[in-house]
């Protein structure tokens, strides 16, 4: 009788594991199921760039040189300041990292979530820090933000 027990226990603790493993497959498969859809439902994420005109640049502002090596890196980056992109607005006071400032929008592109990723970790900002670098090519200066739609 004790055998007969002990094989109905063993087997209802494999069958409890399997469920267990099971179970959790199901909630890791549907979380990344809906964060796929989430992601793709939403389209992809837009690089807005602004281009910045007053006393330039302010002092305790970063400025990154753009160079050829840059745009070729980051193609949406070029698609907004120099290429096909390249939009200029009208020129308006508006906030910027180091206050408020004459800026117009020079230029939109989409952007991959990765490109993204990798735009902020090159040229940041780091928004914990309250840290927003100015590029800087040919004499004029920009900012940019990523949008997430």
């Amino acid at each position: 009788m004790k055998s007969k027990n002990n094989k109905h226990l063993l087997i209802m603790g494999a069958l409890a594991f399997i469920g267990v493993i099971l179970f959790v497959a199901t909630v890791v498969l549907g979380y990344t199921a809906f964060f796929a859809w989430l992601e793709a439902s939403g389209g992809s994420p837009i690089l807005d760039v602004w281009e910045i005109r007053d006393e330039l640049p302010p002092e305790n502002a970063s400025i990154i040189h753009l160079t050829e090596k840059d745009f070729e890196q980051h193609p949406a980056l070029d698609s907004a300041i120099r290429g096909d992109n390249r939009d200029p607005g009208a020129w308006y006071q508006g906030d910027t990292p180091y206050g408020v400032l004459d800026k117009r929008t020079i230029g939109s592109a989409p952007v991959t979530y990765v490109e993204r990723g990798v735009l902020i970790e090159s040229f940041g900002p780091d928004v914990e820090a309250r840290y927003q670098p100015y590029l800087e090519y040919e004499g004029a200066y920009y900012y940019f933000l990523t949008l997430i739609p």
